[in-house]
């Protein structure tokens, strides 16, 4: 999956990528620094662009630089509170400074819009963590990681339903006989 979405991105950036696209593709490459820089690139052009808020301070969020990005989610949530990324981070970000009530608000605003069914499940489990009380940097860190992998899961999944059904598709599919009564498919529902 990783290297079709290389691969997707090399040839987005072939071209003239603007710096929300570039931003994008370095924040999902693990390189937030850059990404961090390609955001302010867009946020100076255009500081109501409230993707550009979220992709900048979910790349702040994972060098670690919680303060600001805080501060970037929360005007990015004031912007558009419909926005699951933005909201998602900001409660983290308050999860990770251990303001457990804000990260719990913030948590359960996001639980209140339409998310993946799988992804609402590890949110209900997460939010009874968050209410616990004296929760450890580590069980923090914990919480914050699962929700974190719940929500690449939900990514790779929506990525792999939207790719072209040819690079799915058993290369035999393409050439099967007209007269064959299962010509491809037999085997999965």
């Amino acid at each position: 999956m990783r290297g079709l979405r290389a691969l997707a991105l090399a040839v987005l950036l072939a071209g003239c990528a603007t710096p929300y696209v570039q931003g994008r593709a370095a924040l999902s490459e693990g390189r937030y620094d850059e990404a961090a820089g390609h955001f302010r690139e867009v946020l100076a052009a255009d500081p109501a662009r409230t993707d550009a808020l979220t992709g900048l301070g979910v790349a702040l969020y994972k060098q670690g630089a919680f303060d600001p990005a805080v501060d970037a989610l929360r005007q990015a949530v004031a912007a558009a509170p419909q926005s699951c990324e933005a909201r998602l981070y900001l409660g983290l970000g308050h999860l990770r400074r251990a303001e457990d009530r804000a990260a719990e608000a913030e948590l359960t605003a996001l639980r209140a819009l339409k998310l993946h069914e799988r992804i609402a499940a590890q949110l209900d489990r997460a939010l009874r963590v968050v209410r616990l009380a004296a929760l450890a940097d580590e069980v923090r860190a914990f919480v914050a990681a699962s929700l974190e992998d719940e929500l690449e899961w939900e990514r790779e999944v929506r990525e792999a339903r939207q790719a072209p059904r040819a690079y799915m598709q058993p290369t035999w599919f393409f050439f099967w006989d007209a007269r064959e009564r299962y010509p491809y498919g037999w085997w999965c529902p």
